[in-house]
């Protein structure tokens, strides 16, 4: 029986993770592609590289780009060429609403591209942090361009399912307004917080010694790819600005609470801050 061939461009944590699942699994054939040398000769250690972005693409059934938010666009019009008339092209960036407008503009590429973003990852970056486990349980939002065929969504969707992820089907408006609020704000205040801390252990450096657990699982995200993260506040900054406005309009209605002094409504706070974290 012919094995599936599956072209992962960009073999870092999600790329590298969907590689090493794939292999656990019988029928498909897994090449990779990394721009950079130092990237291929990393990548090398988990899955078989191509020699060339043209050798990996091509004769593939899926393609799936791992690559920044910014980076996706430029990277389909620079494999269309080499895909094959039945090829999909998946993506795992954290935005949608940008990257789906600007592949509607694609010539050629129309009904070929099933945008796609797992809600999987780590503070950690590259092929070494990959994981074959990684989209075990996950979710994946799947964001479909107006005119794709059903017969494609059905296979995209399928794509992750191997991999063990959970599927749903959402707007790429809704997506990028939701994460933003559970993915994109909390990074920025895990880095406003080390920002914060930075500057404060300069002139105290016995402030070393008071960094416990809370602090750590606090900031543990702020360790995130920085070039990854400069493009998500870029290209989302109206859904977090907005989500960033609410919550400080929370912090000074707080603030004012603290001032008070009313311990009451502290207690009543906390236990739904409580209650809440414990029915994630």
């Amino acid at each position: 029986m012919k094995r599936v061939k599956v072209a992962i461009v960009g073999v870092g944590l999600l790329g590298g993770s969907a590689a090493l699942a794939l292999q656990r699994l019988k029928g498909f054939e897994v090449v990779g592609w990394n721009h950079r040398p130092t990237s291929r000769r990393r990548a090398a250690k988990i899955v078989p590289v191509a020699a060339s972005l043209e050798d990996a693409v091509r004769g593939a059934s899926v393609v799936l780009l791992s690559a920044h938010s910014g980076a996706v666009a430029s990277l389909l019009r620079e494999l269309l060429p080499f895909l094959g008339k039945d090829a999909l092209v998946l993506d795992v960036s954290s935005l949608k609403k940008a990257l789906c407008d600007e592949a509607r503009g694609i010539p050629g590429l129309q009904g070929r591209f099933v945008p796609c973003h797992p809600m999987a990852g780590k503070e950690k970056s590259g092929p070494e942090a990959a994981d074959a486990g990684l989209f075990q349980g996950r979710f994946v939002f799947v964001t479909p361009l107006p005119g794709t065929p059903a017969r494609n969504v059905a296979r995209a969707e399928s794509f992750w399912r191997a991999v063990g992820a959970k599927v749903l089907r959402w707007d790429p408006l809704a997506h990028d307004r939701r994460v933003a609020l559970t993915s994109h704000l909390p990074h920025l205040l895990a880095c406003v917080m080390m920002e914060t801390y930075g500057r404060r252990v300069r002139g105290d450096a016995a402030l070393r010694a008071a960094v416990g657990t809370g602090f750590r699982d606090f900031t543990r995200i702020a360790a995130g790819h920085p070039a990854m993260w400069a493009d998500i506040m870029r290209l989302n900054r109206r859904e977090v600005l907005k989500a960033l406005q609410a919550y400080r309009a929370r912090l000074q209605a707080l603030e004012r609470e603290l001032a008070a002094g009313n311990r009451s409504k502290w207690t009543r706070f906390f236990d739904n801050a409580r209650d809440l974290r414990e029915r994630l």
